[in-house]
């Protein structure tokens, strides 16, 4: 069933690739994909990462009405942390699916700081909260939308992580979530 969908797909794209071409716009949008790489381009070596800007393309950051049980009180309860202590951190209200983070590279990140970061063997980054910073110098993230930890939070290299996110842009990365759904793992 996917290889009928991919084909539909890929037939579609080659018609509208056609009739954009009838009309002369692949000019424009060769020139606007040519200009979207230049800026991620010069804002990864401004910010300091490969990652200037992510899609938010999970809930694991979402804060709703399962906040208070998946966030709060699983941090007191399992870190010791009390409300005003993490109401401290940044981005204390999450973000949505869609949001665009602008992330910034950095020689040092503390808890409660929100990082992207790679995990071997997954294509895309992972956006969760250092929760903890290990004896080792490893870090302990969470989504705050998560029940508990993933299997690779426990212990997150440096060398991973590829900046901590400074400013959030609503929706804006909605262009990526809507590339993954159809094309996926982009």
């Amino acid at each position: 069933m996917k290889s009928i969908t991919t084909y539909f797909l890929g037939l579609i794209f080659v018609l509208i690739l056609y009739l954009i071409k009838q009309q002369s716009y692949l000019p424009y949008i060769l020139g606007g994909a040519y200009i979207a790489l230049i800026t991620k381009f010069a804002l990864g070596l401004v910010l300091s990462t490969e990652y200037p800007a992510v899609s938010v393309l999970t809930s694991s950051m979402v804060h709703d009405e399962t906040t208070e049980e998946v966030h709060y009180k699983w941090l007191e309860e399992n870190m010791g942390y009390n409300r005003s202590f993490i109401d401290s951190w940044p981005f204390k209200n999450g973000f949505q699916i869609g949001d665009l983070p602008i992330v910034q590279g950095s020689e040092n990140y503390n808890v409660g700081d929100v990082v992207v970061y790679e995990v071997p063997g997954q294509s895309i980054p992972v956006i969760h909260r250092i929760i903890k910073i290990n004896a080792d110098g490893t870090y302990m993230t969470k989504g705050d939308h998560n029940q508990g930890l993933l299997p690779f939070e426990h212990s997150v290299k440096k060398e991973q992580i590829k900046g901590r996110v400074i400013f959030i842009i609503p929706k804006l990365g909605y262009f990526k979530v809507v590339a993954h759904w159809i094309f996926g793992g982009i």
